[in-house]
């Protein structure tokens, strides 16, 4: 008997089993209902699969993941949602494949030998359409854990403004009520620049999980200076760390349509990265220069040039810089700020690269359309 035939033929016996391992390896108790799922539909998916001959596209739609022509959820899709609402962990859910593939080729190995050229190419093809439901049960279980990971650390961003801000009204409050230079004094004025300094992270933090979630940023072009922008983000820098130098050009006129809160985001992580990576006794430079159609603004700082090979990974999420010692990266960040910075050019329509040299240093360019409007 062929083996498409022989799985939809034993559908009960098979889904028997399958009920059975299942429930052997719940995490909590479910009905046989619950824990047959959408097994049947899996099985008669890998049934035609089996039975269907595959051309050179297909199979190499399969070694890449993709099914060919399936629109919608697939049953292994919709199953790996059921099984994650039911505690299953992804070790579990791979497991319920491995049982099914021996469960299938043991009943039909009692009666069949598998010693002709059409019985091994039939098994070949089960055990690829095994393989191709696996992987897409892992791809959801994956995507869904990842999302409602992403969705709390939205959630725990924005709940964390309020008492966030609490304490920056606090620490502004006793600076103002303490003698200039007394030790309340400088204690609030710490805090402060702490406070600033934990915004700009849960500013990284939402942009983050909106580019995840949303497939990109969200942005809202307004009339814009990045003159008055590039001034006020350096004088931040300048009140919170006074021992670094930090030089500001502006060449034109600056104005056009941006997201201001952005781009301002952008300046931030742009200068706190060359201050945090370049040579503590020399100057970060930043540059704001207008054209006809477009802005340039570069932020460069002198150091330890980052290898060529790094640097077209630079803006990955997660990025280190090689060539900075452990403890400096790990303190400093957790490496959403290039990333961040990315993300926020590519939703203006601009462009953003690195260089960086030993005889002219790190240099981070970003260009932007003046008058860009997006598409509705």
């Amino acid at each position: 008997m062929k083996l498409h035939q022989f799985i939809l033929e034993n559908m009960e016996q098979i889904l028997g089993e399958w009920v059975s391992f299942a429930r052997s390896i719940q995490p909590e108790p479910m009905t046989s209902k619950e824990l047959r799922d959408h097994a049947e539909e899996m099985l008669r998916t890998i049934a035609r699969d089996v039975a269907t001959h595959q051309t050179e596209f297909e199979r190499s739609e399969k070694s890449k993941g993709r099914q060919p022509h399936i629109q919608g959820e697939t049953a292994a899709e919709i199953h790996a949602d059921c099984r994650l609402n039911s505690g299953f962990s992804i070790d579990l859910l791979a497991a319920e494949y491995r049982a099914l593939r021996a469960s299938v080729l043991k009943l039909w190995f009692v009666d069949n030998k598998c010693n002709t050229e059409e019985q091994a190419n039939e098994l070949i093809r089960f055990n690829e359409a095994i393989d191709q439901a696996l992987a897409e049960s892992i791809t959801r279980y994956t995507e869904s854990i990842i999302l409602s990971q992403d969705i709390f650390l939205g959630v725990l961003g924005h709940d964390l403004r309020d008492p966030l801000n609490s304490i920056g009204a606090g620490a502004q409050l006793l600076t103002a009520v303490s003698a200039p230079e007394s030790r309340p004094a400088r204690l609030g004025s710490q805090m402060y620049s702490s406070v600033l300094r934990m915004n700009k992270m849960l500013d990284n933090l939402l942009n983050f999980t909106q580019s995840r979630i949303g497939g990109g940023l969200n942005v809202s072009l307004l009339p814009t200076d990045l003159a008055q922008i590039s001034k006020q983000v350096v004088e931040e820098f300048l009140l919170s760390q006074p021992n670094r130098v930090i030089h500001n050009t502006i060449v034109g006129d600056c104005t056009g349509n941006w997201d201001a809160d952005k781009l301002s985001q952008a300046y931030q992580n742009l200068i706190g990265n060359a201050l945090q990576y370049g040579s503590i006794e020399s100057a970060v430079t930043v540059v704001t220069e207008a054209h006809d159609d477009y802005i340039v603004f570069t932020v460069q700082n002198d150091g330890v040039p980052i290898p060529e090979q790094n640097q077209m990974h630079i803006f990955d999420l997660m990025s280190r810089v090689p060539h900075v010692d452990y403890e400096r990266n790990l303190k400093k960040n957790l490496g959403l700020g290039l990333y961040i910075v990315r993300e926020i050019v590519k939703a203006h329509h601009g462009d953003i690269s690195v260089s960086s040299t030993a005889e002219k240093g790190t240099i981070f360019r970003v260009q932007l359309p003046r008058n860009k409007t997006l598409p509705h």
